[in-house]
């Protein structure tokens, strides 16, 4: 199956600061929009929250999707419920939601607006190892976009007729993605420890 495939590196990204620390933006889509505008309709992005007790920003009509890649914190959403969160597990929420954090961490964020969704998945892949990944979408989604960010250590994937090398902090956005199919990658991890990735699937419904 042949798709649109975009490889962003580490550089391109947009470095961003906030209350807590330092956040990055990997994308958003429209790709001319922008977070500050709110005019996105998805977007993913990684923070390092460097204070013991952080306060999200409040971003009404935003369903959030938040997990740790590094450390452990506590989210409390004031009058809902209080999770704590190890590496690589997760929260959903809405961004309206007065949103606490405590503890020091690194995590990766999924936010969508309007009729778009999205869920995370923890990948990892043993080393000198093979991984095959495959995921099939219910009849009720469309698939709008396949994301797969490198937390640490990197892979390697044919698609199109190319090998992409996919190292720490790299994404590789797969888009325009034909609806109704069942998608199947598979990832080389050549290192000699554990390649961690964070897969972002997004559909509208």
């Amino acid at each position: 199956m042949k798709y649109n495939v975009e490889l962003i590196k580490q550089e391109n990204y947009k470095p961003t600061f906030w209350s807590g620390g330092m956040a990055t933006e990997l994308i958003t889509y429209p790709l001319d929009s922008d977070y500050t505008s709110r005019n996105f309709l998805w977007r993913l992005g990684v923070a390092k929250i460097d204070i013991l007790e952080s306060t999200f920003s409040t971003l009404p009509n935003v369903s959030r999707k938040f997990m740790v890649i590094e450390g452990q914190i506590t989210l409390d959403h004031e009058h809902k419920c209080t999770k704590l969160l190890n590496p690589f597990e997760q929260d959903s929420f809405s961004g309206d939601w007065k949103t606490k954090t405590y503890g020091k961490a690194s995590v990766f964020n999924l936010m969508t607006k309007e009729n778009y969704h999205g869920e995370l998945i923890h990948l990892n892949i043993s080393p000198k190892k093979q991984f095959d990944f495959k995921y099939e979408p219910s009849i009720n989604k469309g698939i709008v976009a396949i994301c797969f960010y490198v937390v640490n250590e990197s892979f390697k994937t044919f698609l199109n007729d190319k090998i992409y090398s996919v190292n720490t902090n790299d994404l590789l956005l797969i888009n325009h993605i034909k609806p109704n199919s069942i998608h199947k990658f598979m990832f080389s991890n050549e290192s000699l420890r554990v390649t961690n990735i964070v897969s972002s699937i997004i559909y509208t419904s």
